[in-house]
């Protein structure tokens, strides 16, 4: 174990890959396997070492005793148990009555699920029944289960080094058919390194769409402003994969910037942030009832124009957080006047209304939901018209940055803004509003003053 290399340079290093011809798993069999250990020293070490290769190796028949050696005898029958399924699901032996191939992964990876100490046994008789198996759809559906235990479970330390060199071979032979799968779980063993792997096991109907070859299943992320964004997620893709796929769609390319987007899981009223490290298949469930949606939550780095979609995007955000009282204004005669300049901003952003005036039913639209009761609808037809007259129209897009940039001069913009209706505490007035940024909570008043600051 000592000469084990370390599996960890820096936080987030990926896993070091053994260099030379050592860490095989010819290696590990001949100081692990339970039967290279009787074998030692019997035959002379060519001997020995023909035998070991046999050990790691396609065989015909069901093994008698686990691989590794197990004190606990219930350990041991459940990996003979284990390594007979794997038979099934792989072809080289019959199934049961009523048993399915998906039956039988979800059966191994339950085992694996309950059994920690079960984990390397399972990764060696995957490994042997892939290696020099002359069935080549049996071989194929073991590197589909080899495929799913890389994202599910790590190997212990000691096995580790030996099953990351096995799938570097694998994974380097263009000659093989089965390289690019290799290559797949040489990155999933990867990212569970460091991300700790999926916590949920499969559904039937994604392990049913893996053995028909549909490793990635169709996604819609509805961004704000009522735009989508289609794309494909597999099996074990994580949030901070399809976070940077999106932002550099939108031209926010820099990991400073991307860190501050978050993808939100939305099923009925429950909403989830899904944190980076996550993977999004434990949010998407069976029944397809989870909707994905896409936020910026904190506003430290400059925003940038040059994209369309990101303009989109930023305008779409804010201006629903602006007409649903999220962005709160100070009760002032300056309210009019700013609930006016962003109603003749939404105004010039659609491309329509480009050379007409608001009707009063359109800025009632542009106006706050919590704002329409305490504005003269009069007063800011008025002072709306007096706006368009005096300025030189916008054309859209120029009009949404201007509308960006006069909400972010606002004095509660950057805070995620609840509305309260109960407080346990006697000094805090009731309804009220509880901001939350990066910094600090601040509970705001019915006339939109700070009343209380928690750092």
């Amino acid at each position: 174990q000592s000469s084990v290399p370390s599996l960890i340079s820096e936080p987030d290093s990926v896993m070091l890959v053994p260099a030379g011809d050592h860490y095989t798993m010819m290696d590990f069999a001949i100081a692990y396997f339970r039967e290279a250990q009787s074998m030692q020293g019997l035959n002379g070490i060519s001997a020995e070492k023909k035998s070991a290769a046999a050990l790691v190796q396609h065989t015909k028949v069901p093994i008698q005793e686990s691989l590794l050696r197990y004190a606990d005898s219930e350990l041991n029958e459940l990996a003979t148990k284990n390594f007979r399924t794997l038979m099934q699901f792989m072809g080289d032996q019959s199934k049961l009555k009523n048993q399915n191939e998906a039956e039988c992964i979800y059966e191994i990876l339950q085992l694996c699920k309950e059994k920690e100490s079960l984990h390397d046994e399972v990764y060696c008789q995957v490994i042997k029944q892939v290696t020099h198996n002359p069935n080549q759809e049996s071989v194929l559906r073991g590197w589909l289960l080899l495929n799913l235990l890389t994202g599910y479970f790590l190997p212990s330390n000691i096995l580790m080094p030996y099953a990351t060199k096995f799938l570097q071979l694998a994974s380097s032979d263009p000659s093989s058919t089965h390289h690019d799968i290799a290559k797949i779980c040489q990155s999933n063993l990867r990212k569970n390194f460091m991300y700790g792997g999926r916590r949920r096991l499969p559904f039937p109907v994604e392990i049913e769409a893996l053995l028909k070859g549909r490793g990635a299943r169709r996604l819609v992320i509805l961004m704000p402003g009522g735009m989508e964004y289609l794309t494909r997620v597999k099996t074990f893709t994580v949030a901070k994969e399809l976070l940077q796929e999106i932002c550099e769609q939108m031209g926010a390319g820099e990991q400073e910037e991307i860190q501050e987007f978050v993808l939100f899981a939305i099923r009925n009223k429950t909403v989830r942030p899904i944190r980076s490290e996550e993977y999004l298949h434990d949010y998407l469930l069976e029944d397809k009832l989870v909707t994905v949606t896409l936020r910026r939550l904190i506003w430290r780095t400059p925003l940038h124009f040059e994209n369309r979609i990101y303009t989109d995007v930023h305008y779409g955000q804010m201006l629903w957080d602006y007409l649903n009282g999220k962005i709160l204004l100070s009760r002032s005669k300056e309210m009019e006047m700013q609930v006016g300049i962003l109603a003749m901003l939404q105004h010039w952003a659609k491309t329509e209304q480009q050379n007409s005036d608001p009707s009063r039913e359109e800025l009632k639209e542009y106006t706050p939901k919590t704002l329409q009761s305490s504005i003269s609808p009069q007063a800011l037809q008025s002072y709306v018209g007096m706006l368009l007259r005096s300025r030189q129209p916008f054309q859209p897009v120029d009009a949404k940055i201007q509308f960006i940039e006069h909400v972010m001069k606002l004095p509660f913009f950057g805070y995620n803004i609840y509305f309260v209706e109960r407080v346990s505490d006697n000094t805090i007035p009731v309804p009220c509003f509880c901001g939350v940024n990066k910094e600090e909570i601040i509970v705001v008043d019915g006339t939109t003053q700070v009343c209380q600051t928690i750092p």
